[in-house]
């Protein structure tokens, strides 16, 4: 109940900054089917698989995307937070059979002092973490020199997303798939050898939510759309690292898609990142609506800094 009533006063806050929206740019509201409608049990129970791309050609970009001023945490790009953060922190990997568990096989939080052998060399990971920044900053410019309609969400997009911000420090593994099981906090991530066919799903899921919430152009379908995005991918955890960074890439394509103000997708504050958390595990447990609402609110501050 108190979900709910968080959701209908940021619905109500996010309608009220459209009303002043030029015509052709209103969203529309519908506060009633919130309450009233079933939640879905099954993450891609009853969608349909049509690529968003197929509704018809948008007329012009999203308003309010440009070039990053300030790199991939500061705000004008959308991301937010550190490399690692996401969720709680990693535990080790449970290697696939015939490979040596040893420390470099660890996704635990990391600092400064740890040292990473990467294709330029020896470096910390405060070092990685730039140079990563820097990686991320080229991708999301990329998809922004782009319109709504040229891109679409793929296991291959991904992977290549994954790659172009990899590959310079490791390109062994770099836009591949984890070949290993992992825990994150309190998750366990599917094994290693479902993660194939878990993007796959995905990402058509994925694409029918897109596809619906570009017609309707509602305020819940919107919230919906971005939360199964930010959660699944991050449930899957399909690779070996730098989920986060992918992750906030892919949602920020998202907003890019649905044509919405860029938004933040991380969150830094104790508070608000234990809400997040919390809102993360009820998805697990197969309940997006916290998720949901932390995504109305986002929109809504959005909205506002438009």
């Amino acid at each position: 109940m108190e979900a709910e009533t968080e959701l209908e006063a940021a619905k109500k806050r996010f309608e009220s900054q459209l009303l002043g929206a030029p015509e052709g740019e209103a969203i529309a509201i519908n506060s009633n089917k919130w309450q009233n409608k079933e939640r879905e049990k099954s993450y891609d129970k009853g969608r349909d698989k049509k690529d968003p791309a197929k509704s018809g050609k948008m007329a012009k970009k999203p308003r309010g995307y440009k070039r990053p001023e300030k790199g991939v945490s500061g705000k004008d790009s959308g991301l937010g937070g550190d490399v690692h953060g996401v969720r709680e922190g990693a535990g080790e990997y449970d290697p696939s059979e015939g490979t040596s568990r040893k420390g470099k096989d660890s996704t635990r939080p990391v600092d400064s002092t740890r040292f990473l052998e990467t294709a330029q060399g020896i470096k910390t990971y405060s070092e990685v973490a730039e140079i990563i920044a820097v990686s991320v900053t080229k991708t999301i410019e990329s998809i922004f020199e782009q319109t709504p309609e040229d891109i679409h969400i793929t296991p291959d997009w991904i992977c290549n997303l994954h790659h172009d911000i990899a590959a310079a420090l490791f390109p062994d593994w770099s836009g591949q798939f984890r070949v290993v099981n992992v825990k994150v906090g309190t998750h366990s991530p599917p094994s290693f050898y479902e993660v194939p066919v878990l993007m796959r799903l995905y990402c058509e899921d994925l694409a029918a939510r897109l596809l619906s919430a570009s017609v309707d152009k509602d305020i819940e379908k919107f919230a919906e759309t971005l939360a199964f995005a930010d959660w699944r991918f991050q449930w899957i955890h399909p690779f070996k690292d730098f989920n986060g960074r992918v992750g906030r890439v892919i949602l920020a394509a998202v907003l890019f898609i649905l044509r919405l103000p860029p938004a933040e997708t991380a969150v830094v504050k104790p508070k608000e990142k234990d809400k997040y958390l919390k809102a993360l595990r009820a998805a697990d447990a197969g309940d997006l609506s916290e998720l949901t609402t932390i995504w109305v609110e986002r929109l809504s501050t959005a909205m506002k800094e438009k």
